[in-house]
């Protein structure tokens, strides 16, 4: 399961760096002022209304549901496991994971309105700012997973 967050990690990275980078346009201008004529190269924002008007594959908190599983399937799921076998009362059992899983929700939650801030207070003023911190947030998380994934293919032999 480990090895499926680094590669959920790579994959999340991707999106958000094609995410930061759709609507930009790179294109050459041919230019002559008082010289002889040379290429200049432009780069022009994403500008005006777009359209969004396709389907989504995952409905609305799907992927955020998804990530979660995944990682608490990698990480927290054997501990709570191990604690809940110790527990002797099904019931006590059941208390135990509900608390946790209202802990774990919680914290989530906090942690990723907290990383998010950045994101939010810089999306409508500084646009070009949110998708320059998108683009570097993606390719740390694609950093990362390779890296990630690099760890945990030593250590399962692959």
């Amino acid at each position: 399961m480990e090895f499926a967050v680094a590669v959920m990690l790579v994959g999340l990275g991707v999106k958000a760096v094609a995410t930061a980078l759709r609507g930009w346009k790179l294109h050459a201008h041919k230019h002559q002022h008082g010289g002889p004529p040379h290429v200049h190269l432009h780069v022009h924002k994403p500008g005006g209304a777009q359209n969004h008007q396709h389907r989504h594959i995952l409905g609305l908190g799907t992927k955020p549901f998804l990530v979660g599983m995944v990682h608490g399937l990698a990480g927290s799921a054997a501990l709570m496991i191990l604690v809940v076998a110790t527990i002797p009362s099904a019931v006590a059992g059941l208390i135990y994971i509900a608390v946790f899983g209202v802990g774990s929700v919680g914290g989530m939650l906090l942690m990723s309105s907290v990383i998010s801030l950045p994101f939010l207070l810089t999306g409508g003023r500084l646009s070009v700012v949110g998708r320059v911190l998108q683009m570097l947030v993606g390719m740390f998380s694609v950093g990362f997973g390779i890296y990630l994934m690099s760890q945990y293919g030593q250590l399962f032999g692959m």
